[in-house]
């Protein structure tokens, strides 16, 4: 009698087990499709995945299972006969529940059993629907109404109550699921509260002061209620947006400033698998994304950090040997970099030169070669606005070094543009190096420089060269180029 009870109690542990032990199951019924293919998919970071594919029987039934459970998330139920319209999910510890809604309107009609937490995951929707449907038109009519209309306080008194309600709203979420990626996913939507500030007296310009201090205080508090160190926040739609507006909007878009914020946010994700892995590709693409000079210093020192030090274990050798060869290129002529000199260089004229032993307050390097098409129409205007900064009394030279080899294409361009103002010369026998100390692999591609051969500006167009010349001297630019020159 014994064995047999314990046999069954082993039976009946072994089917809880593979019931629940490491798996999911999610059921769907949906009014409105028969017979029709669905796609369980996720969110990461800021795009979208398909994870699964079942098709409804003629009840619009169907099961997203596996042995594997699910990564937390927020994930969609998609339908491709409905124009891929879908509605969201949350996936969390409870990985076993289902759904009931109707195509009329997913939210309002959905059902939900078996995850308390998905229970309150759609009433916070259609609360925020709600909420936003009550602001929007007040809104709109605040921004009708003319200054001094007596309605103004009154609509703007109502907002300021929804927005408390809002908020009081969130924080009842929050404390009731505390811990569980329903509190996660409000939180990451709470915006950071500004506190007055007390500016001293010694201050004389109190209001730029102020207006520094709540900056400074926004930026360091932007991320206090994202937890960096939760894996689940990747897959919603709330981190990626978050920080990419950090990065691009909030922070000041100088290559010092965005190392500086954005090693701060890679740290705070650091022991993570996910996020960690998200903001070192980030960071490391952040040049490609900012367009802006100078980025590629974050390029450099982000890759040294984390790529080439081997934290970055996602990317393969091969990946790894090409971003060592990028930063070797592009590490000597970083912006604020000493240029690297090039010795030797043979002149139009049959002598030689050296980069450094130019004394100009500024020295233009343009490299470049008579048959691309661009440095046709980049050369001359760069000529003639080199010439006009000298009327305009400014110290300026420029280097103009041919890319390739043989002589007489090369002197027969200077000849027909008369380019004799200033300095021609070439590497025939390419002993400088310039291509790699340069990173040459286009043409033409022009650098500035100041007296101390500091490197200003590079792959600069000729109008960028003048604005900056200009601005240094606290000059009027009275000749512009036009731009793309």
């Amino acid at each position: 009698m014994n064995k047999r009870i314990l046999l069954l109690a082993i039976l009946a542990l072994s089917l809880i087990s593979s019931t629940y032990a490491g798996g999911h199951k999610i059921k769907i019924k949906i009014k409105g499709v028969s017979d029709t293919i669905v796609y369980l998919g996720n969110y990461y970071a800021d795009k979208k995945y398909a994870s699964d594919t079942i098709t409804l029987d003629k009840n619009g039934e169907g099961v997203f299972q596996g042995d594997e459970p699910l990564k937390g998330g927020i994930y969609m139920v998609l339908f491709p006969s409905l124009g891929m319209n879908y509605f969201e999910l949350l996936v969390d510890d409870e990985q076993e529940f289902s759904l009931e809604s109707d195509t009329t309107d997913f939210v309002k009609s959905m059902k939900v059993k078996g995850s308390k937490q998905n229970i309150d995951f759609y009433k916070f929707q259609e609360y925020m629907a709600n909420q936003a449907n009550t602001s929007r038109p007040l809104q709109k009519r605040l921004r009708e109404l003319e200054e001094g209309n007596d309605s103004i306080q009154i609509i703007k008194d109502i907002l300021t109550e929804n927005k408390k309600n809002v908020k009081k709203h969130f924080e009842d979420i929050s404390e009731t699921w505390k811990g569980h990626l329903l509190a996660a996913i409000v939180d990451a939507m709470i915006e950071v509260e500004t506190p007055d500030m007390v500016i001293p007296e010694s201050i004389a310009n109190k209001d730029s002061a102020e207006q520094m201090m709540k900056y400074t205080y926004y930026k360091d508090h932007f991320f206090d209620h994202i937890n960096l160190q939760d894996d689940r926040l990747i897959r919603t739609p709330f981190l990626a947006p978050k920080i990419d507006h950090f990065m691009t909007t909030i922070v000041v878009q100088h290559p010092d400033s965005v190392l500086k914020e954005g090693i701060k946010l890679i740290e705070s994700a650091r022991g993570t698998e996910e996020n960690f892995g998200y903001l070192v590709r980030y960071m490391f693409g952040y040049k490609d994304k900012s367009k802006l000079m100078g980025m590629d210093k974050v390029f450099v020192e982000i890759s040294e950090k984390y790529y080439l030090s081997g934290e970055a274990t996602w990317a393969d050798s091969s990946f790894i040997e090409k971003v060592r060869e990028r930063v070797m290129k592009e590490k000597p002529n970083l912006i604020g970099n000493t240029a690297p000199d090039l010795q030797k260089l043979e002149t139009y004229e049959k002598e030689f030169v050296s980069l450094h032993e130019f004394n100009n307050k500024y020295l233009i390097v343009a490299f470049w070669e008579p048959n691309c098409g661009h440095c046709k129409k980049t050369i001359p205007a760069l000529y003639k606005s080199f010439q006009n900064m000298k009327k305009d009394g400014i110290d300026v030279q420029s280097l103009a070094i041919y890319t390739q080899v043989e002589r007489e294409p090369w002197e027969k361009f200077i000849e027909d543009k008369e380019l004799f103002d200033w300095v021609n010369a070439y590497d025939k026998y390419y002993f400088t190096n310039f291509r790699n100390k340069y990173d040459i692999y286009s043409t033409p591609t022009l650098y500035l420089l100041d007296k101390d051969k500091k490197i200003i500006g590079k792959r600069l167009a000729v109008d960028q060269i003048e604005k900056i010349i200009y601005s240094l001297e606290g000059k009027e630019l009275k000749n512009p180029t036009p731009a793309g020159h």
